[in-house]
């Protein structure tokens, strides 16, 4: 096994990884009104970006088939995730600080659930 096949495998790991963050967490959320906890969807979207990019360029350096318009929508998605994820944290630090609720901010948990999910899908389905 080449240095460059254990470097995929191990990046590979690690963007599954990033989705797990994701997606566990929202699954885990799922049942709360409120007090949500986007911290694990931060990292594990930055993570998602950037193993997913260094994979890219792994398969690229090593020959391998890359899907480009896959890696397209996969990037896209994985970006707005990470902006609504930043949009959550930024307005429940502002309902925090006013002593508010963040019970509104379900919708954006779902919704980063929703896209992390249609991410794998993505993944998954499309050759």
């Amino acid at each position: 096994m080449s240095a460059l096949e254990i470097l995929r495998l191990v990046l590979l790991v690690v963007h599954i990884v990033g989705t797990s963050a994701i997606v566990g967490a929202f699954i885990l959320q799922m049942p709360w009104r409120k007090s949500f906890d986007f911290s694990p969807m931060l990292v594990g979207s930055i993570v998602q970006i950037v193993s997913g990019c260094a994979l890219i360029a792994v398969r690229k350096f090593d020959g391998l088939e890359v899907v480009e318009s896959k890696m397209i929508v996969k990037l896209a998605i994985a970006v707005v995730i990470l902006a609504i994820v930043i949009v959550a944290m930024v307005r429940q630090r502002a309902l925090r600080n006013r002593e508010s609720s963040d019970a509104g901010l379900r919708g954006l948990l779902y919704a980063i659930g929703v896209l992390a999910i249609g991410d794998v899908i993505v993944a998954l389905a499309w050759h």
